[in-house]
């Protein structure tokens, strides 16, 4: 792969000569074309890799730094209709650039690379006429008085232009980025963690994760040693912020899904006190720990210590959290969560909430004690790792902000960025993320490996039980193999990322949902054959598609909108293409079809999720659990069962800590399996995975993942 400041080249293709240094494009017998950068850009990667197919995502990265905000499907578009136009090339009919649907664009010309072209030399004139001896006096004396002033005016824009020139270097030109000098770890106790992070001064502060999705808060000495639970009063307590100087922690205790009660605990010793009386997902400390912000729904809210006075400062389109004010109290940053996209951003207002704005794409963000640098994470080719921003005046009429820099590039993910309070280290929660394929034996009453405990989720078997297709964890890569583990093959590749695939009855396609995360594409529905090939998108919606299942006679597609407020189920047929709504289905999501064709399952989305089910010729829908069920809810192979996780504690609203079955007929419900023998906590790429086998065993993917805390020593410029 060439690089445009190798020495001098060009390519020369059907009389056109493309100079890399230049960017200019020469046609004989025309004028001289100067491209527009971006044509620029893709023309030279075509001719680079002509003949190769060139993605739309690599086009992405090669045009834009990682962490640039722009519609770039409709800029690159815009790009290639303009190089096309200069070409005089067109997509129906292409000559050089053949585009390949869902793929990118390949260069299909000749063209060979070769030695820049000379200049042509110019062609000389007379030039001025000479001064002869018998000139005036005064004429000579004016000519020196203009070569002077001449001079003078050349002195002086000289100067103008060198002081443009520093001026141009000290805001525009990046200076030398932040590294990391050396990675500690800090914890070795191998248990499930999560964040944010805070810290008082000496200890670093975290949520670990028991079995039976117990949280506890765990304090670890900044430099390193044995972990401690935090003592709390509270029953499901998890850590949110610390006050600046370090005396007092907010805390939050789970009251239902999501929705957590807000605590100020003294970081020594002492009781809770709580702010105010109302229900938040997210909440820090305002500035010098006065007062609370705080996230509920879509809106944010600013309420004093004491609980008594509150407004609401904005309202945003997604959801927020990880609130964030600068060391001077003039900005508050914080992140929206996308969930179509599963894309988050970071955002900007004034304190009061004015002028929000989005900056980057990226998460839970923290200045440095200084306020010299913005340090955030972000996910990136499928690993989460650090990034800065430098926040440094420019000049005396505004700020500039460089490009994000990568900080960490892997192995592990690294999440929840937090400076030290002396801005030498960032503590961060590192992981090695994998998954452990396990079956529960209902005979022994034992949780065994199945498959040879690979990594992976969303198992899917054929009819006949002989083929099984499945998601790698955390890759996102589809593949299928026969039960045996024999004819293992892969059938997608990033960028894409595939989720809960279904065999076709007949067994010769898998239907799935996919998205882009690098181009924050939205999910939607793809069909492949199981010999592989180009994964063909069924509708294409800029509305989100997820939990695709077929009809058993194989005529129809089903699929739900579960990011979409009170959305209905949808219907696709294969042989009109058409697409209708299911009858009373608004509100519903993750739908199943009985294998019997007559009935299907499916899940409320407001309010607590009850199980909820179809009879097909009676259209009519009835809810049949009493109390909220998890995710995947599944019929058993021969139809006579739903099984679905739930929790046999009903006050603790933890979904994942049984598995129970519904027989259909009665309406009877059993339990089969409480989660807390797994050891581990269970996992998947959003919510805990569980499946069935063949034989209805309950499936999990086990967490074994790695994670611990570390401490980064940072060299900051």
């Amino acid at each position: 792969m060439f690089d445009i400041h190798d020495p001098p080249a060009a390519y020369r293709f059907e009389g056109f000569e493309l100079d890399l240094q230049s960017g200019e494009l020469r046609k004989t017998g025309a004028p001289t074309v100067r491209l527009p950068e971006q044509s620029f850009q893709i023309l030279a990667m075509l001719l680079e890799r002509r003949g190769k197919v060139v993605s739309r995502s690599e086009i992405q990265l090669r045009l834009w730094p990682d962490g640039t905000i722009v519609e770039f499907e409709h800029s690159i578009g815009a790009a290639m209709n303009r190089l096309r136009q200069i070409l005089g090339d067109s997509a129906e009919s292409p000559q050089f650039i053949e585009t390949l649907p869902r793929r990118g664009y390949r260069w299909i010309g000749e063209a060979e690379r070769v030695a820049q072209s000379e200049p042509s030399s110019r062609v000389g004139s007379e030039g001025p006429p000479r001064r002869t001896p018998e000139q005036p006096t005064k004429y000579r004396r004016t000519i020196r008085t203009r070569r002077q002033a001449a001079l003078l005016i050349a002195s002086v824009g000289v100067l103008l232009a060198v002081g443009v020139l520093g001026i141009w270097r000290w805001t525009a030109t990046p200076s030398k980025q932040p590294r990391v000098l050396r990675f500690r770890q800090l914890t070795t106790d191998g248990h499930a963690k999560a964040g944010p992070l805070v810290s008082d001064g000496p200890r670093v502060y975290f949520n670990e994760i028991l079995p039976g999705s117990r949280n506890i808060v765990t304090q670890v000495p900044i430099n390193g040693g044995e972990s401690v639970p935090f003592a709390s009063q509270l029953p499901r307590p998890s850590i949110l912020d610390a006050s600046e100087d370090g005396t007092e922690l907010l805390l939050a205790n789970l009251e239902a899904p999501d929705s957590y009660s807000i605590w100020i605990q003294p970081a020594s010793a002492g009781s809770p006190r709580r702010v105010g009386t109302f229900l938040a997902h997210d909440a820090a400390f305002g500035p010098r720990a006065t007062s609370v912000i705080y996230g509920w729904d879509k809106d944010v809210y600013l309420i004093d210590r004491s609980g008594k006075s509150q407004r609401k400062l904005l309202t945003t389109n997604n959801v927020p959290f990880a609130f964030r004010y600068s060391p001077d109290a003039r900005t508050l940053r914080f992140t929206v969560f996308d969930l179509q996209i599963d894309d988050m951003s970071i955002i900007e207002s004034a304190t009061d909430g004015a002028g929000f704005r989005k900056l980057f794409a990226g998460c839970w963000a923290k200045w440095t004690p200084d306020g010299r640098y913005f340090v955030f994470q972000d996910q990136h080719e499928g690993r989460l790792d650090f990034w800065t921003v430098p926040e440094k005046k420019a000049l005396p009429w505004g700020t500039h902000r460089d490009t994000p820099a990568r900080l960490t590039a892997g192995p592990l993910d690294y999440q929840y960025p937090l400076p030290s309070k002396d801005g030498k280290t960032i503590f961060a929660l590192g992981t090695a993320r994998r998954a452990e394929l396990i079956r529960y034996d209902q005979r022994t009453r034992k949780f065994i490996p199945f498959l040879a405990g690979i990594s992976a989720e969303g198992l899917a078997f054929s009819r006949d039980g002989q083929w099984v297709a499945y998601t790698s964890f955390p890759e996102g890569d589809l593949w299928r193999m026969t039960i045996d583990g024999s004819e293992k093959r892969q059938l997608t590749f990033p960028p894409l990322r595939a989720f809960s695939p279904r065999w076709s009855p007949d067994g010769q396609q898998i239907a799935f949902t996919a998205d882009f995360p690098a181009s924050r594409v939205v999910r939607n529905v793809y069909l492949i054959s199981r010999e592989a090939g180009t994964p063909e998108r069924v509708l294409a919606s800029e509305q989100s598609q997820s939990d695709v299942d077929w009809s058993p006679d194989g005529k129809q597609l089903v699929w739900s909108s579960l990011f979409v407020p009170n959305a209905p189920i949808y219907l696709f047929d294969l042989r009109t293409h058409s697409i209708t709504e299911m009858a009373e289905s608004k509100g519903l999501c993750k739908p199943r079809w009985s294998p019997d064709g007559k009935m299907i399952v499916a899940m409320s989305t407001t309010g607590p999720a009850k199980l909820m089910l179809l009879n097909i010729e009676a259209k009519r829908w009835a809810e049949v659990t009493s109390f909220p069920v998890g995710h995947y809810p599944t019929w058993s192979h021969d139809g006579k069962y739903i099984y679905f996780q739930y929790s046999r504690d009903e006050a603790k609203q933890v979904f994942r800590g049984s598995i129970g079955r519904l027989r259909v007929v009665d309406r009877r419900i059993e339990n089969l399996v409480d989660l807390q023998g797994l050891g581990r906590v269970t996992t998947g790429t959003f919510v805990d995975w569980f499946g069935l086998a063949p034989d209805d065993s309950p499936l999990f993917a086990r967490d074994i993942s790695t994670q611990e805390i570390y401490a980064l020593d940072i060299e900051w410029p």
